[in-house]
Protein backbone atom coordinates (compact mmCIF):
# COMPACT_ATOMS: atom_id res chain seq x y z
CA UNK A 1 0.00 0.00 0.00
CA UNK A 2 2.60 2.22 0.96
CA UNK A 3 4.53 1.61 -2.17
CA UNK A 4 2.00 2.44 -4.65
CA UNK A 5 0.97 5.63 -2.05
CA UNK A 6 4.93 7.11 -2.33
CA UNK A 7 5.08 6.01 -6.19
CA UNK A 8 1.90 8.26 -7.13
CA UNK A 9 2.30 11.07 -4.47
CA UNK A 10 2.17 14.27 -5.41
CA UNK A 11 4.47 17.50 -3.52
CA UNK A 12 1.56 18.02 -0.60
CA UNK A 13 2.20 14.64 0.15
CA UNK A 14 5.86 14.16 0.42
CA UNK A 15 6.23 17.59 1.43
CA UNK A 16 6.69 16.20 5.24
CA UNK A 17 9.59 13.44 4.71
CA UNK A 18 11.72 16.28 2.73
CA UNK A 19 11.06 18.76 5.49
CA UNK A 20 12.01 16.05 8.12
CA UNK A 21 15.44 15.65 6.01
CA UNK A 22 16.02 19.19 5.32
CA UNK A 23 15.90 19.56 9.10
CA UNK A 24 17.83 16.35 9.51
CA UNK A 25 21.05 17.34 7.56
CA UNK A 26 21.69 20.88 9.09
CA UNK A 27 18.75 22.74 6.87
CA UNK A 28 21.16 21.58 3.77
CA UNK A 29 19.08 22.08 0.59
CA UNK A 30 16.65 18.71 -0.47
CA UNK A 31 14.60 18.08 -3.12
CA UNK A 32 12.43 14.92 -3.46
CA UNK A 33 9.66 13.86 -6.07
CA UNK A 34 8.03 10.65 -6.50
CA UNK A 35 8.22 8.86 -9.65
CA UNK A 36 5.06 10.01 -10.85
CA UNK A 37 4.69 13.39 -10.12
CA UNK A 38 6.47 16.62 -9.31
CA UNK A 39 7.71 16.95 -5.67
CA UNK A 40 9.15 19.60 -4.01
CA UNK A 41 12.45 21.89 -2.93
CA UNK A 42 13.17 22.85 0.81
CA UNK A 43 15.92 25.36 1.54
CA UNK A 44 16.40 27.55 4.65
CA UNK A 45 13.57 25.74 6.33
CA UNK A 46 10.98 26.48 3.98
CA UNK A 47 9.12 24.70 1.09
CA UNK A 48 9.93 26.80 -1.50
CA UNK A 49 8.82 24.96 -5.02
CA UNK A 50 5.88 22.31 -4.82
CA UNK A 51 6.34 21.56 -8.60
CA UNK A 52 9.76 20.37 -8.50
CA UNK A 53 10.68 18.32 -11.43
CA UNK A 54 14.35 18.38 -10.74
CA UNK A 55 16.17 16.76 -13.39
CA UNK A 56 18.54 14.76 -11.47
CA UNK A 57 16.33 13.39 -9.85
CA UNK A 58 14.28 12.07 -12.68
CA UNK A 59 17.23 10.65 -14.16
CA UNK A 60 18.28 8.71 -10.83
CA UNK A 61 14.62 7.57 -11.38
CA UNK A 62 15.25 6.19 -14.25
CA UNK A 63 18.67 5.00 -13.74
CA UNK A 64 17.74 3.28 -10.11
CA UNK A 65 20.96 4.68 -8.98
CA UNK A 66 22.27 7.00 -6.90
CA UNK A 67 24.02 10.07 -8.43
CA UNK A 68 26.42 11.87 -7.58
CA UNK A 69 27.16 14.93 -10.13
CA UNK A 70 27.18 18.98 -10.49
CA UNK A 71 23.71 19.85 -12.13
CA UNK A 72 23.84 21.65 -15.28
CA UNK A 73 20.50 23.31 -15.11
CA UNK A 74 18.55 24.81 -13.04
CA UNK A 75 18.13 26.17 -9.34
CA UNK A 76 21.06 24.28 -8.24
CA UNK A 77 23.32 24.48 -11.92
CA UNK A 78 26.97 24.52 -10.94
CA UNK A 79 26.33 22.73 -7.38
CA UNK A 80 27.13 19.49 -6.52
CA UNK A 81 24.34 17.26 -5.55
CA UNK A 82 23.72 13.98 -4.07
CA UNK A 83 20.50 12.17 -5.30
CA UNK A 84 19.51 8.34 -4.45
CA UNK A 85 16.57 6.51 -5.40
CA UNK A 86 13.50 5.35 -3.68
CA UNK A 87 13.96 1.70 -4.12
CA UNK A 88 11.41 -0.78 -2.19
CA UNK A 89 11.27 -4.64 -3.68
CA UNK A 90 13.46 -3.73 -6.82
CA UNK A 91 10.81 -1.04 -7.91
CA UNK A 92 12.06 2.64 -7.99
CA UNK A 93 9.32 4.93 -6.49
CA UNK A 94 10.80 8.03 -6.12
CA UNK A 95 13.99 10.55 -5.86
CA UNK A 96 15.45 12.43 -2.88
CA UNK A 97 18.79 14.44 -3.60
CA UNK A 98 20.48 17.23 -1.49
CA UNK A 99 23.52 19.51 -2.01
CA UNK A 100 26.33 18.33 -1.86
CA UNK A 101 28.55 20.71 0.61
CA UNK A 102 31.33 18.08 1.48
CA UNK A 103 32.28 18.31 -2.41
CA UNK A 104 35.80 19.90 -3.04
CA UNK A 105 36.59 20.45 0.72
CA UNK A 106 39.12 18.30 0.91
CA UNK A 107 40.83 20.48 -1.54
CA UNK A 108 39.97 23.33 -0.62
CA UNK A 109 41.64 22.27 2.77
CA UNK A 110 45.13 21.16 1.09
CA UNK A 111 44.67 24.63 -0.98
CA UNK A 112 44.30 26.72 1.95
CA UNK A 113 47.11 24.84 3.97
CA UNK A 114 49.50 25.64 1.04
CA UNK A 115 49.34 29.21 1.11
CA UNK A 116 52.61 31.40 0.85
CA UNK A 117 52.96 33.06 4.01
CA UNK A 118 52.71 29.30 5.64
CA UNK A 119 56.02 28.59 3.79
CA UNK A 120 58.16 29.82 6.43
CA UNK A 121 56.60 27.24 9.24
CA UNK A 122 55.90 24.19 7.01
CA UNK A 123 58.71 21.81 5.47
CA UNK A 124 59.37 22.13 1.89
CA UNK A 125 57.56 18.38 0.93
CA UNK A 126 54.36 20.73 2.08
CA UNK A 127 54.27 22.46 -1.00
CA UNK A 128 54.52 19.69 -3.87
CA UNK A 129 56.06 21.48 -6.99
Amino acid sequence: MLKEVLKNADAKDIAPIAYTIHLLVNKVPVAMRSKEKPGVRVEKGKIVDTNYEGYVLKLAIELGQTLRVSAVKGPYAGLPVIVVPIVDDGEVLGAIGVVDITAGIFEEILTLSRRPELMKFLPEEAFPK
